[in-house]
């Protein structure tokens, strides 16, 4: 049942013609939004002195601000990356892609040919020095690849694992390209495929080094196994190929033109971009979620400091009460006095807060059981609500008894206090395990590894 009262202590009633019909407009949100219906709750239990339609359009406004600026974030950084300028990228116009001084750089591209986007990965060597200088690069590289080629076969004469087929020497900057008699028996790149041999096979492999326009080859004799090439397989390393023709023809050039078309098939490259843009937008539509639910997390956190507070200060809320009134004041008279003495203090405490909304209640001509009945339902505590119970039976009935029960409920709450305090000691204890562990595992590591380091190896 919803009170004819709001926190002012004007019945609802008397609101003149524009408060009354935005009064409506907030109660058709109530009742359309649950979620909504909380939050005002939340709102009136942690602000009791405020004005509800006030609080209601700050902590909207808040929410909606901070929303929105995530909002905004998130579609600002999704527009960098999607709008990112073309001369940025690694492909030209033209099909260009600007060469290293120094080194070669890899590139992965999509070539779109034939309606089909396939992945093409290829190094791009820097230009050529001097012969001298490519003569003496050459010399070395060639001593270090009869070296390598074999991997943990023990002779060419008895291969039966893979061969290392370097395709670039990095420290000499040298390109290598190796040929195959018959490419089904062995690939590009010295995998041997023998399972299915049905007898030994001989093929030779080329090995071309290239720096520039300098070539040097040898030949090597290895039995295989034939490996059946899928069309797909066949189309890429066509590519490729095409890829290395265009190459040779521009490596004096400081940039590569790319093929433009394969077996009558028109080739579009494109770079491969990655999913940024899509973590970016996950993370954006995280952020505003977490910005939209901060303002009622916090404010649920507000509700359990306020019911802690509250909880707190019941004992002695509850001895100062039965003080004044054993002294011979009357209920609303200690009412009063209590306020007095919390103005004074300067301090701000939730129970004496809510004690003050009841006063404005009384003071407007709400009577007192239901001042008081009002004020049990607002504090939502069971400690509270026993005690607007003794002051409602007491208006009811007389005073006869309210002395010993408000001393037995003084009693229960001091027990529960100390109950309180003593559940309290007990989180403490037990948030204390987590860095009582971290520093006995540092104290571990502190005592073993000097123990096992100290062992002889």
């Amino acid at each position: 049942m919803k009170s004819d009262w709001d926190c002012s202590g004007i019945p609802r009633g008397k609101k003149g013609g524009k408060q009354k019909k935005e009064w409506e407009i907030m109660e058709i949100l109530e009742g359309v939004n649950g979620m909504n219906r909380e939050i005002c709750e939340l709102l009136k239990k942690v602000y009791p002195l405020e004005n509800e339609e006030k609080c209601r359009k700050k902590f909207v406004g808040r929410r909606f601000r901070n929303t929105a600026a995530a909002a905004v974030a998130m579609v600002f950084f999704a527009l960098v990356i999607t709008l990112r300028p073309a001369g940025e990228g690694k492909i030209g116009e033209g099909g260009r892609v600007a060469r290293p001084e120094f080194g070669s750089s890899r590139l992965e591209l999509l070539a779109e040919c034939g309606g089909t986007v396939r992945p093409v990965e290829f190094e791009l060597p820097a230009r050529r020095r001097s012969q001298e200088e490519v003569q003496e690069l050459l010399d070395r590289a060639e001593g270090i690849l009869g070296e390598r080629i074999l991997g943990d076969n023990p002779s060419l004469q008895e291969v039966t694992g893979d061969l290392v087929l370097l395709d670039s020497l990095a420290e000499y900057d040298i390109e290598i390209e190796w040929k195959t008699g018959n490419r089904e028996l062995v690939s590009g790149d010295g995998s041997v495929h023998n399972m299915e041999l049905k007898q030994p096979q001989e093929v030779t492999l080329t090995a071309r080094m290239y720096y520039g326009e300098t070539v040097r080859e040898c030949d090597y004799y290895v039995c295989v196994q034939p490996y059946p090439y899928t069309q797909e397989e066949l189309l890429l390393r066509e590519l490729y190929e095409e890829i290395e023709t265009c190459g040779e023809e521009t490596a004096k050039q400081h940039y590569i033109k790319l093929p433009e078309s394969l077996n009558g098939n028109e080739i579009v490259w494109q770079e491969e971009k990655g999913n940024i843009l899509g973590i970016v937008v996950l993370l954006g539509i995280v952020l505003i979620a977490a910005v939209y639910s901060r303002e009622s997390v916090a404010l649920r956190k507000k509700k359990r400091e306020r019911e802690e507070e509250m909880l707190i200060d019941y004992p002695e809320f509850l001895s100062r009460f039965i003080l004044l009134t054993g002294a011979g004041m009357t209920v609303r008279a200690a009412w009063e006095h209590m306020l007095s003495d919390y103005k004074k203090s300067g301090r701000k405490r939730y129970v004496y807060d809510e004690m003050k909304h009841t006063m404005a209640q009384l003071e407007v001509g709400m009577p007192e059981l239901r001042a008081y009945e009002e004020f049990g339902r607002r504090c939502a505590l069971l400690p509270y609500l026993r005690f607007t119970t003794i002051l409602t039976q007491n208006l009811k009935k007389g005073s006869a008894g309210i002395a010993a029960l408000l001393r037995m409920e003084s009693e229960e709450a001091f027990s529960e206090r100390k109950n309180q305090a003593r559940r309290k000691g007990e989180e403490a204890g037990t948030k204390l395990l987590l860095p009582m562990g971290g520093m006995l595992l540092i104290v571990f590591v502190l005592i073993l590894v000097p123990a096992f380091a100290s062992f002889p190896v």
